[in-house]
């Protein structure tokens, strides 16, 4: 790994660690965000990879 991979890890990091602060401190209980975040990672294992449908959320509530 390169300097420039460490640097995206850990802003990487950061930024996932301030989006879980945001949500806690808006009232979404960690135990939910934890759950979630377990849903997310076996997803993620499953297919390999990030699914692209998860970039846009909002819209995809709107085409349901």
């Amino acid at each position: 790994m390169g300097d420039n991979d460490l640097k995206a890890v850990e802003d990487a990091r950061e930024g996932l660690q301030s989006l879980l602060v945001e949500h806690a401190q808006a009232g979404v209980p960690e135990q939910v965000l934890v759950g979630l975040l377990r849903e997310q990672a076996a997803e993620i294992e499953q297919f390999g990879y990030i699914p692209r449908r998860w970039e846009q959320p909002d819209q995809q509530e709107v085409s349901k």
